[in-house]
């Protein structure tokens, strides 16, 4: 008993000052989002090692996860730090698009997106912050009918509709995992995942360790056949093209050095194999 009032009293030392920064009370999302935000930093400075033409999309990717993460974690102070977060973005990508038009003649749509930034943020600051709260701190209804039913008319329309409501979130909890704020499952298991990935990509390559990532997930998630095969398949194809068209280094595990087959490679052995068994078929 003492040992257990030991622990809750080191929790409230713990928790205090959080809840005093965040300005709310510390949940396991703010650990997720925190972790959001270390991967996409890192990503974000690894990218740098791609060739010039190849650091564009991932580092756009890992980017707005790292400052959509920092605007979730600052989601009580948005109408201050948003303005403060725009006018250092729009500055970065001002410097680094006139840089690169100076060097080469490039760079002209991150000049453009800096100084288009810097002017919103500038010129109307309020309205900026208030715009960049209602994207991220408001909740939305993103499927679904926004409209409200109207209200039941007598007990029999009032049992009617709750037991509607019922086998609709009973339903919709059979198709994917949902979890309250306080459970550490859900953001436990996602983190879990995202690391995984991580070391899946430096183990294997980023272009078979997506689809892998999106299959464990959806399967985790108890998501639809149809939906998960889906996902899974777009997953892979955009992996695909950025293997294809952007960098080829992303089929090849950064630490270990090792390769699996390419798509392309694994389809020309089908098609020898194919070739080779009819040739057997013919000669017997």
């Amino acid at each position: 008993m003492e040992q257990d009032d030991t622990v809750g009293s080191i929790a409230d030392r713990v928790r205090a000052p959080l809840e005093t920064v965040l300005g709310e009370r510390p949940t396991m999302e703010h650990v997720l989002l925190v972790l959001f935000l270390v991967v996409g930093v890192y990503m974000y400075q690894g990218a740098s090692e791609f060739a010039p033409d190849a650091q564009t999309f991932p580092r756009l990717m890992a980017g707005g996860t790292a400052v959509l993460a920092f605007l979730l974690l600052a989601r009580n102070y948005l109408t201050v730090v948003a303005p403060l977060v725009g006018a250092g973005l729009g500055a970065y990508l001002t410097y680094d698009g006139a840089t690169a038009f100076l060097a080469d003649g490039g760079g002209l749509v991150s000049l453009v997106a800096g100084v288009a930034l810097l002017v919103a943020v500038v010129g109307f600051r309020e309205r900026f912050g208030e715009s960049v709260e209602s994207f991220v701190a408001e909740p939305m209804q993103v499927m679904g009918d926004k409209e409200t039913p109207d209200a039941p008319t007598d007990e029999a329309d009032s049992e009617e509709a709750a037991d509607q409501t019922s086998s609709d979130e009973e339903s919709e909890s059979a198709a994917m995992y949902v979890y309250e704020i306080d459970d550490p499952k859900g953001p436990v298991v996602t983190g879990l995942l995202c690391v995984g990935y991580m070391l899946l990509t430096f183990t294997i390559g980023m272009l078979y360790a997506t689809p892998i990532f999106v299959v464990a997930w959806a399967l985790w998630a108890r998501m639809n056949v149809l939906k998960a095969v889906a996902l899974t398949v777009l997953s892979f194809v955009t992996a695909y093209l950025f293997y294809d068209l952007i960098q080829d280094d992303i089929a090849e595990g950064w630490l270990t050095g090792w390769e699996l087959p390419a798509p392309d490679d694994l389809l020309g052995l089908w098609i020898h194999a194919g070739d080779l068994l009819q040739w057997v078929v013919v000669i017997g």
